[in-house]
């Protein structure tokens, strides 16, 4: 899990995932990218198959050639999801997996006292509502507002053996989503995290690091062995810790037959770290807050060059391919948000931000400039239970203009590679 502090900025509500708490990194294509807007589709979610993924899969994986784990990674990828949490005045991330169309596997640290959960898989976001979270266990099941299209994972039926090879999958630090191969060091570890004494852990020495925590251990067949936990303070790779599949299983079956939600924090009285007051305004609950927070998301998968989940804070998302191609080498940095406005139903940010691209990438009067300063409004709607990006244009009709000492008429882009201004 990786937190970061909430703040205000600029009279408007600011989210970011700086480890310090500080500005939010720039990172977004300005949208000229962004597609029009049809009428939204209506979709309807199930947990069919649960049983089943709960309780299959029964290779087991001893001396397991790379390649099998790559091509089961290849399998399973799309399976695999991105936590965006926030509570009263922080927000991290984290990992986990489908299980079902509607149903997903994370630890209970990574959505524990989250008052908003989103849930990103592939180029879809979605809100999540915690159905089961057991603190001493760390396991955590979450349901979707609409189905997700990965693949199904499966919980292994047989605990690993010492040695085998494995693979931790997940987004570390937020970044796109990683595979990280490594051996079972031990099983039936116990230990100390957090206050809670656990235990039957299974211990591995494959790479992890802050929000890969909830993401699925695979083996050779791509069942899950474990979910990705925590290590021991000062430990090293080869003490990475993971919840055992025979401590999730039952725990997950249970929670999909019959659901126990998990209430969300209450912001009474919170506090930052430093003991000041959390003010009302920047409560994640509040639609403020949850329309920059899409945004902040959006912005830092653009410079972290997550395309699928930066596409997936829009209403609409288009080809990832294409979005990928015109927005490769876009760097945002010096965003700020100006102003929040009620248009009916949707909402309007405006936003203020530098954009750093190559050459060719640029508007149609200035394809060549590296440098670009924009001010756009970003229409926002409501769509899986969040606010997504809906479209966006010119704030009061300003053109994008050449960064201060840039060569004018070298060319300015939107990071979209788009020789349009934007719609």
């Amino acid at each position: 899990m990786r937190k970061a502090l909430l703040w205000v900025a600029g009279g408007l509500l600011v989210a970011g995932c700086s480890p310090l708490g500080g500005p939010p990194s720039a990172g977004s294509t300005p949208p000229a990218a962004l597609p029009s807007v049809p009428t939204p589709a209506t979709s309807t979610s199930s947990a069919d198959g649960v049983a089943g993924a709960v309780t299959s899969a029964s290779t087991s994986a001893q001396s397991t050639p790379p390649a099998m784990l790559q091509q089961s990674f290849e399998k399973v990828r799309s399976g695999v999801v991105r936590f965006e949490v926030a509570d009263c005045g922080s927000t991290w991330q984290g990992s986990g997996f489908q299980l079902s169309p509607d149903l997903v596997v994370t630890v209970a640290h990574v959505v524990d006292q989250g008052q908003v959960v989103r849930v990103i898989e592939g180029t879809t976001s979605t809100a999540g509502t915690v159905i089961g979270l057991d603190q001493g266990t760390d396991v955590a099941l979450v349901r979707t507002a609409v189905p997700l299209h990965g693949q199904a994972l499966t919980f292994a039926d047989s605990a690993p053996r010492v040695g085998d090879q494995v693979a931790a999958l997940g987004f570390p630090r937020g970044e796109p989503l990683g595979f990280n191969p490594g051996t079972v060091n031990g099983l039936g570890r116990k230990a100390d995290i957090d206050g809670y004494l656990r235990h039957d852990l299974l211990e591995m020495d494959a790479a992890t690091n802050p929000g890969s925590s909830g993401g699925p251990v695979i083996r050779a067949d791509g069942a899950v062995v474990g979910l990705v936990d925590a290590g021991p303070q000062g430990g090293d790779q080869g003490e990475r810790l993971a919840v055992s599949s025979a401590t999730a299983r039952p725990l997950v079956q249970g929670w999909s037959a019959a659901p126990q939600p998990a209430p969300p924090g209450d912001c009474t009285g919170a506090v930052y770290p430093d003991g000041t007051p959390v003010p009302p305004e920047v409560f994640p609950t509040r639609e403020g807050m949850q329309v920059v927070t899409t945004l902040s998301v959006y912005f830092d998968a653009i410079n972290g060059g997550d395309f699928p989940t930066a596409l997936a804070q829009l209403v609409h998302p288009g080809s990832l391919e294409a979005f990928s191609t015109d927005v490769a080498s876009s760097f945002d940095d010096h965003i700020r948000y100006q102003e929040l406005q009620t248009e009916g139903p949707t909402r309007v940010v405006w936003v203020t931000f530098t954009s750093h691209q190559d050459p060719g990438k640029g508007p149609a009067e200035r394809p060549q400039e590296t440098c670009t300063e924009w001010s756009l409004d970003y229409v926002m709607a409501p769509a899986n239970g969040l606010w997504l990006i809906d479209a966006t244009r010119p704030h009061d009709g300003a053109a994008p203009a050449p960064c201060a000492g840039s060569a004018s008429g070298t060319g300015a882009t939107d990071g979209s590679g788009s020789t349009s201004p934007p719609s």
